[in-house]
């Protein structure tokens, strides 16, 4: 993968999200058509494009790499959460909301919405196989040390936030393709045809209704700025590079190499502000922080990989 290949792949898909920011704005789709087909790429297309990333024949070989990827980013998370943790803390942020938008944002990325468009669109579909690890550990450790992070759902005890983990669209999608992938088994044509039709939209579709879904934000004021900015360089670089020297450390390359370092240079997930909602926090700090992490990933997305490329990675 070239830097250049990223960095355009990247500027094609903000360009779809801007499309959707406008039409959200200019009111050409409603909040509630957004919310509909946020759920349609959730619950629909996005297990479809998982399922359809395990049709692509069992080998031993890459059986072996799928393990090694989600080793490599069970320990790349590990890592993240502890570093999180290190650089945010009581200390610089007294603030207790404040310390958990941040912390859930810096450690957890945009997998799912994001990850995949991208890996989709710069790597090709074949390398969406690769993703699957990387969204599996995310969600294991987003569902129980994430949402601890925010008060309501620390009192839940930890077996039923891993059973929200379980029944996580992804994860199942994840779950059924595994099975397809291992027992050989053929979907004959009349469920392949309309799988890989779904499939088809799945980048165009995710840039726009985030786009829509950043169109219906309020942007906040000045106040949070530098909060927010730190925040952001903890998600858009600093993560994504501690990231890069861990998989630089373990036996893992192409497309899978790549994958996992996309998917970890994602913005911040929109889910924060969700959270944040829920456990009445005050909403200017995680939708700020959404926004621009979201926005500054056009340069920083391609300025990792330009790194990545110096160091030899992915060989």
């Amino acid at each position: 993968m070239t830097f250049i290949v990223s960095a355009k792949q990247i500027v094609i898909m903000f360009l779809l999200m801007l499309l959707g920011f406008l039409t959200g704005r200019l009111g050409m789709i409603h909040k509630e058509t957004a919310k509909d087909l946020t759920n349609f790429l959730l619950y629909i297309i996005s297990p479809c494009l998982i399922v359809n990333a395990y049709l692509v024949g069992f080998s031993m070989k890459r059986l072996i790499e799928f393990f090694q990827a989600i080793m490599a980013v069970t320990l790349v998370y590990i890592i993240s959460i502890i570093v999180s943790h290190l650089i945010i803390n009581k200390k610089f942020f007294k603030d207790q909301e404040t310390r958990s938008v941040l912390l859930y944002g810096s450690a957890y990325s945009n997998a799912g919405f994001m990850g995949i468009p991208l890996v989709s669109a710069i790597l090709g579909e074949s390398a969406v196989f690769f993703s699957v690890p990387y969204l599996v550990v995310c969600n294991f450790f987003m569902w129980t040390h994430g949402v601890a992070l925010f008060s309501i759902e620390r009192k839940r005890s930890l077996r039923l936030r891993f059973l929200d983990a379980l029944k996580n669209p992804n994860v199942i999608a994840a779950f059924i393709g595994f099975v397809i992938f291992v027992s050989g088994i053929k979907l004959p044509e009349l469920v392949l045809t309309p799988i890989k039709s779904l499939v088809s939209v799945n980048t165009p579709l995710s840039m726009v209704v985030v786009g829509t879904n950043l169109g219906a934000i309020s942007f906040s004021s000045k106040k949070n700025l530098k909060t927010v900015v730190f925040g952001t360089f903890a998600r858009n670089i600093l993560i994504p590079l501690i990231c890069l020297f861990i998989l630089l450390s373990v036996p893992i390359s192409g497309q899978a190499a790549w994958a996992i370092l996309i998917m970890a240079s994602c913005p911040v997930p929109a889910v924060v502000v969700l959270f944040s909602l829920l456990n009445n926090f005050d909403a200017e700090v995680p939708t700020s922080y959404l926004c621009l992490s979201t926005l500054c990933t056009i340069f920083t997305l391609p300025l990792i990989v330009l790194v990545a490329q110096s160091l030899g990675y992915g060989g």
